[in-house]
């Protein structure tokens, strides 16, 4: 057989097997922010020691909010502050909360105090604002200020209304919507659906951001669940990184989205059950 033969015949054969080749997954990227440090040491130490690059959102003059932010920052994790702001149903938020009673100048000098006072701060997210979110001279306020500041802003679309990310890019801040919210319900069940979700959203979308919090249910979870990411195509990555990245458009929510099918997360997330029941 001559050399040309035998070159026909392999491109052949290579036509042939090609549909049966798979390629390599590309890599996807999942940015996790805990929410609602400050409040309890334990909760936040906890919820700091988590695995991987995760990103902590620290509620301003709390009685932790300085120790954690400081130990999240020392060890090189994101921090970023979590900004009360006001809700529909005007709910208690604290010190340090953001409302349309405010006068501009007052508005601002609140929400510098407030960042000032976080360590390595790198951006906001607000907590609850339903409200003020969907307000567009305030959230031009927030932007003007961050933009000043150089930080990031993730909308955690507390509200189907809001324009806060809108805003953002239109102010020039670097922006980002959450795509999940892991534990609005906190029971293993259902963070284990949401944290699939976001999974599928990554592989989607390329990226996805999930918030959570440091309910003794989610940081179990996560503690089991983000080692065995390691050796997979999904990476942990702070928001920064993703921003840096480029975070493609995508429909908020995606209703076509459902849980990727993963045997091998059941079945730990099965263990991690059988575990608890014993214990109890």
């Amino acid at each position: 057989m001559n050399k040309q033969m035998k070159t026909l015949l392999s491109l052949l054969a290579l036509s042939l097997l090609s549909p049966f080749i798979l390629a390599e997954p590309t890599d996807v990227r999942l940015a996790i922010i805990i929410d609602d440090l400050g409040n309890s040491l334990e909760k936040g130490l906890d919820a700091i020691a988590l695995p991987g690059n995760i990103t902590f959102a620290v509620m301003p003059h709390r009685k932790h909010s300085v120790t954690l932010a400081t130990r999240a920052g020392r060890l090189g994790k994101e921090v970023i502050l979590h900004a009360p702001m006001s809700t529909v149903n005007q709910r208690d938020l604290g010190p340090g909360a953001l409302h349309e009673g405010l006068t501009e100048q007052h508005f601002k000098d609140k929400l510098v105090y407030a960042i000032n006072s976080i360590p390595y701060v790198q951006g906001v997210n607000n907590h609850m604002g339903s409200h003020l979110t969907t307000q567009k001279d305030h959230m031009l306020w927030v932007m003007q200020v961050l933009k000043q500041k150089t930080l990031f802003f993730v909308d955690s679309r507390t509200s189907a209304n809001s324009l806060a990310y809108q805003t953002a890019i239109q102010s020039g801040v670097h922006s980002a919507r959450r795509d999940i919210f892991l534990d609005n319900i906190a029971h293993v069940d259902h963070i284990h659906q949401q944290f699939k979700k976001a999974l599928a959203i990554a592989q989607k979308y390329g990226s996805a951001i999930a918030i959570g919090h440091p309910h003794a249910s989610t940081l179990k979870y996560l503690k089991a669940v983000l080692p065995q990411l390691n050796d997979s195509h999904v990476k942990l990555h702070y928001v920064s990184d993703l921003l840096k990245a480029g975070i493609s458009s995508r429909p908020h929510p995606d209703s076509s989205i459902t849980p990727i099918n993963s045997p091998s997360l059941d079945q730990l997330v099965r263990q991690l059950q059988a575990k608890n029941k014993e214990v109890h």
